[in-house]
């Protein structure tokens, strides 16, 4: 909302009295009307007044903003500090420094040289870098590239597909699913299902209500049992439930209610379970100690 907003239902307020007063509404009519545009008129003095005071953001391109949501088609530079607002970016976005907003959309690219904090979701398709720590209350969802130097914790559901790289620990409380080359220099923790598929790098430990490593194999590949490079975990891996894994190498232990080694796994800790362990092929499942079955009072952290 502009000056010339507020001038207009000004003149449209003095139009409408001008109009009673030479009889040509009636009274019903003239008071609903005068309500109406009285509103509108608050409502642009009331989003100038914000817009006075919004941080001074450059954009190169198109750009609305108002006091809920911040839209940028083009490129835009924001400052941090706190911006309570939906910001959505079509093109390239740039955040100098920690930010605090209702949730953040991106097609493109965006960069923070911060930390962001998200009391929504966090959504982006293209080019994604955050340096410090990511916080959302929702989902936190990249398909392309992300990578985010700090800490991820998703109140939602984490959902990576293509290059995904946290240089900290990882918890996203509703499960997590990575697709495409994933790294994690940290635990990556979720009281969900953690889905994985394509190939895996995790420095610490794994542990969800089921965690899945499954590689995308085709006919031609399962047939001549054509080696894949193998994901790494160099903790351990902790389901509350099910475990099932393939194309793995695990430093540590594997426990689970249920465990499932697929093809092209390597264990050197030990394998417990509490229900069932299933080994597709015992000539391409490599274990460095005997698998040991446990109560399930045992199972628990």
């Amino acid at each position: 909302m502009s000056e010339n907003d507020i001038n207009m239902h000004k003149e449209l307020l003095e139009l409408l009295e001008k109009r009673y007063k030479e009889g040509e509404i009636d009274e019903n009519s003239f008071n609903e009307l005068k309500k109406r545009y009285k509103k509108k008129l608050e409502d642009a003095q009331t989003n100038f007044e914000e817009l006075k005071r919004a941080p001074q953001i450059k954009v190169a391109g198109s750009q609305t903003l108002t006091p809920d949501s911040l839209s940028v088609s083009g490129s835009a530079k924001i400052p941090g500090g706190k911006m309570m607002r939906d910001i959505r970016i079509a093109g390239a976005g740039k955040i100098d420094g920690d930010i605090e907003c209702k949730s953040i959309k991106c097609a493109g690219a965006i960069k923070s040289t911060g930390s962001i904090t998200a009391h929504g979701i966090v959504k982006a398709s293209g080019s994604f870098k955050c340096e410090d720590f990511l916080h959302t209350d929702e989902d936190a969802i990249f398909s392309g590239s992300a990578r985010v130097g700090g800490e991820i914790i998703s109140q939602g559901h984490l959902k990576a597909s293509g290059s995904f790289k946290c240089e900290d620990n990882v918890q996203a409380i509703n499960g997590v699913t990575l697709s495409g080359a994933s790294t994690i220099e940290g635990n990556l923790v979720s009281q969900k299902s953690i889905d994985i598929t394509g190939r895996a790098t995790i420095s610490g430990d794994v542990v969800g209500e089921n965690v899945y490593f499954k590689s995308k194999r085709f006919a031609f590949e399962i047939r001549f049992f054509r080696r894949r490079e193998l994901s790494t975990v160099e903790g351990n891996i902790f389901a509350q439930n099910e475990v099932e894994i393939e194309d793995i190498y695990v430093e540590r232990d594997v426990k689970g209610k249920v465990v499932k080694l697929g093809p092209n796994t390597k264990i050197h800790g030990t394998v417990y379970y509490v229900e069932d362990l299933l080994i597709t092929d015992t000539d391409d499942v490599k274990l460095e100690n005997e698998p040991v079955k446990i109560t399930e009072e045992a199972l628990k952290l």
